[in-house]
């Protein structure tokens, strides 16, 4: 309903990639069933047709419907000018998904932080860059959500009041997919959990010799010593552990104040943040008003050591390297939800329940093996194509048939029962165009025959709720107005209909 989807980043695509962006995004858009409407008056009526998104001659890709939903909802455009993109409400289901993984493509061409947010919940799941990976040919991996601190500051500093959140505000556990759990281990992740948590853990004693904690606990207990031996000295310490962190490496190597030379030499090999954080604790600041003071300035030439194993170091680089497997678009699709079916009516009790297959995408079928239609769909194609050819022979070949008027009310007719039940744009003026063609002829009456047909299975359209995303999709997507819509999308595909009904 009120649902609404975003990229935290910039959205700044650099320009020697936005061309292949822009390429990307629009397959993406086109693979998901988003559709442009094509609204024009022919004798008389107004009709309406779906045309794939595309960008028009200011460089806007503007779409509002998805053809798989079969619903309206607020405005996205895409700009292939400045490779920009927004969006409204996006409902809960395949526009939304679609837009989403929009938003997932930013994240994974994006050089700078950012997460795929719904209502504000970081999207962790691979899903979406699975079905990226499976569209453009692509091997994406998750690697960049491991730039764990990068990603945390990034979260924080982009609200306008950093100084409200709490240690519960970060969802970190959510950014990266359950089963990537075990490469979270590092620095980034150890230092996120200090700030978010307080090291009032560390207890030397209970410390690894030589890990990464031990490091932070001893640079602990310099600057806790550092700051405090003096209480009237402590907000000048302060200032100073301020200015340390924003010196270079060899001027850190330089410091002789003794308390502050020992700290300095910690600061060559570990981050500038430890400090702050580790001072912000034991001062009782808050971190983040600190560090968005600070961040901008500090130094970044600190020399880690490797604190674990070098095959523990190539398990985690090689986990968050990996390319998430493909998704295909059925099972992207493929919801498993009850209340896709609530409030069934009684008429539809015992019949099966709608799931979205690549039957559905008859449209964007083509040689390659994207769309693999079922052995149902193949046969009734099939069947279809004997009752096409008997309709073909009853026109005979020296007539000139001209079928421009009966097209367009069996049109508006079919989408007054059926609701929501429109030609392709490309279908419908490459049938105006061979109006007097007996073949294109033949298969409108294939139409007006199926559209009757179908009448009382798609009768049950009547049934839908003022709300259409609220309706059971066994009356939105039923039997009837399926196999009408259906027609119509092969019809639009010029290969498939070839391979059928040869022409």
């Amino acid at each position: 309903m009120g649902t609404f989807g975003t990229y935290t980043g910039k959205m700044l695509i650099s320009e020697d990639k936005r061309e292949e962006f822009t390429a990307d995004i629009l397959k993406i858009l086109n693979y998901g069933g988003m559709m442009q409407f094509d609204r024009t008056v022919i004798c008389g009526h107004e009709i309406t047709l779906l045309k794939p998104v595309e960008a028009g001659l200011d460089g806007r890709a503007v779409f509002c419907y998805n053809y798989f939903e079969d619903h309206i909802w607020e405005e996205a455009c895409y700009h292939t000018d400045s490779g920009g993109f927004f969006s409204g409400k996006l409902g809960g289901r395949e526009f939304c998904d679609v837009v989403t993984a929009v938003h997932f493509l930013y994240e994974l061409y994006d050089s700078g932080a950012g997460f795929t947010q719904i209502d504000g919940e970081v999207i962790g799941t691979e899903l979406y860059t699975g079905w990226i990976n499976h569209v453009l040919g692509k091997t994406f991996s998750m690697k960049k959500r491991f730039r764990l601190w990068e990603h945390f500051e990034h979260y924080f500093l982009e609200r306008s009041n950093p100084g409200y959140q709490t240690a519960e505000d970060y969802p970190l556990m959510e950014t990266i997919p359950f089963h990537m759990y075990r490469a979270m281990g590092g620095i980034e992740f150890s230092d996120i959990c200090y700030v978010m948590e307080g090291t009032d853990s560390l207890q030397e004693k209970d410390l690894g010799e030589g890990s990464y904690s031990q490091t932070v606990c001893r640079c602990k207990k310099l600057l806790e010593r550092y700051l405090t031996e003096n209480k009237n000295d402590e907000n000048k310490r302060t200032e100073k552990i301020w200015e340390l962190v924003k010196l270079s490496r060899h001027r850190r190597k330089k410091i002789q104040e003794n308390g502050l030379s020992e700290i300095a030499q910690m600061s060559l090999e570990l981050p500038a943040r430890v400090l702050v954080y580790l001072t912000a604790e034991i001062r009782k600041y808050d971190f983040w008003t600190v560090w968005k003071e600070l961040y901008k300035d500090i130094y970044r030439d600190e020399m880690m050591r490797q604190y674990v194993s070098d095959e523990l170091a190539r398990m985690r680089e090689q986990e968050r390297e990996k390319p998430v497997p493909p998704v295909i678009t059925a099972e992207f699709f493929a919801y498993d939800d009850p209340l896709l079916f609530w409030d069934t009516p009684k008429e539809l009790e015992g019949q099966p329940d709608y799931r979205f297959s690549d039957d559905d995408r008859a449209f964007w079928w083509d040689e390659n093996g994207e769309v693999v239609l079922s052995a149902e769909m193949d046969s009734w194609l099939k069947n279809l194509a004997v009752q096409y050819q008997k309709q073909l022979d009853m026109i005979p070949e020296e007539n000139q048939v001209n079928f421009k008027e009966e097209m367009v009310l069996l049109l508006e007719e079919t989408e007054k029962f059926y609701k929501r039940i429109y030609a392709f744009a490309d279908m419908f003026y490459e049938f105006l165009q061979n109006d007097t063609d007996r073949r294109y002829a033949a298969a409108v009456r294939q139409l007006k025959i199926l559209v009757e047909e179908n009448k009382a299975a798609g009768r049950i359209i009547e049934k839908v709720k003022p709300w259409w995303e609220i309706t059971s999709r066994n009356v939105t997507h039923n039997k009837g107005r399926l196999t009408v819509k259906r027609y119509l999308s092969v019809m639009a595909n010029r290969k498939l209909r070839k391979k059928y009904f040869g022409f």
